[in-house]
């Protein structure tokens, strides 16, 4: 399914870009590169994804492997696998400035990772409101002790690669690499909106050592 993104949020690509803390003070032409790389991204990308409703606990053994997954998804019995993807043509895009210019280079990668988490922001959204139930933050492969080398059986589940032209390299990458694969959870009926899901930040067993939280971003994008 085609998703339609108006617009990637410049503080997003800021953020992406330093990979740190916002400075008190945001250089003005900070906000001038990352309105000019969102307009190159979004004149490229085509953002697709499939997903599927799904039985957890059958899954706890093969492709949601792992006690943080698992521990994420205590409180559901049902949940959403998730595969989104900008294209191929995003990817061709920053290789073609990582030659020319990299610092635009740097910039586009930036935009075009703030524009995947905001197309999986917009999905989550429309998918808590046709449900009517609270969802959990997303939980992708390679949080925590939920292994990368998962995305192959996540991506072949969905079968992603006839449905988006996602696939997945020998070394468990994401083809196109603008991609992402993750697990919501579907909380059960009458749940507070005021008790969200643990971020998958607090649940990873690397949290004390994490170079990201460190800097103040994190791996995965929290849910309001």
């Amino acid at each position: 399914m085609l998703y339609t993104l108006n617009s990637i949020p410049n503080q997003e690509t800021i953020r992406y870009a330093l990979g740190a803390k916002f400075p008190e003070e945001i250089p003005t032409e900070f906000f001038g590169m990352a309105q000019k790389s969102a307009q190159k991204i979004l004149s490229e990308a085509i953002p697709s994804y499939c997903l599927k409703f799904v039985s957890l606990q059958p899954l706890f053994q093969d492709i949601l492997q792992g006690n943080d997954i698992q521990n994420h998804l205590k409180e559901c019995s049902d949940g959403i696998l998730l595969c989104a993807t900008l294209g191929a043509q995003v990817d061709a895009l920053i290789r073609k400035y990582q030659i020319i210019n990299m610092e635009q280079a740097l910039w586009l990668d930036a935009a075009a990772s703030a524009a995947i988490e905001a197309v999986c922001d917009g999905i989550q959204y429309q998918l808590a409101q046709q449900l009517e139930r609270t969802l959990t933050s997303r939980f992708s492969c390679g949080y925590g002790d939920f292994p990368l080398t998962a995305q192959a059986n996540f991506v072949a589940q969905l079968d992603a690669g006839k449905k988006i032209g996602l696939t997945v390299s020998s070394s468990g990458m994401l083809v196109p690499v603008k991609s992402v694969t993750a697990v919501i959870g579907i909380l059960p009926k009458g749940y507070s909106n005021t008790k969200r899901a643990v971020l998958p930040c607090s649940l990873c067993h690397l949290k004390e050592n994490c170079q990201l939280r460190r800097k103040g971003v994190f791996c995965g994008k929290q849910i309001d």
